[in-house]
């Protein structure tokens, strides 16, 4: 029990700090490719992007029609449905390894 709770909030930490990344360095590299100035520098930048993206995200979002459709929250949303992916099929590939080697050692 401790464990799987263990190993679920390391995936969920990770993903979160994977998806900000994402979100951030797409932001830096689209507006480097359009010719747009950075406001913050990226020590202060990404930091802030890696904490706050799920807002951004929803931002970007909703104002849609406004703004236009940008890379950062449609590649930040893949990567987390990329890592639940993962996740959930590491967990599901060990719990059977488990039952095998419980089965295994029941037969012996």
């Amino acid at each position: 029990m401790m464990r799987t709770l263990r190993r679920f909030a390391r995936g969920t930490i990770l993903t979160y700090f994977v998806a900000g990344m994402v979100y951030s360095l797409t932001g830096y590299v689209h507006r480097a490719v359009t010719g747009q100035q950075e406001v913050f520098s990226p020590l202060i930048g990404i930091p802030l992007d890696v904490i706050g993206w799920p807002w951004m995200v929803y931002a970007d979002l909703k104002h849609i029609g406004t703004i236009g459709v940008k890379p950062q929250p449609i590649l930040a949303l893949i990567s987390v449905v990329v890592f639940i992916f993962l996740f959930s099929r590491t967990d599901l590939l060990s719990r059977r390894s488990m039952k095998r080697e419980s089965a295994r050692h029941a037969k012996c």
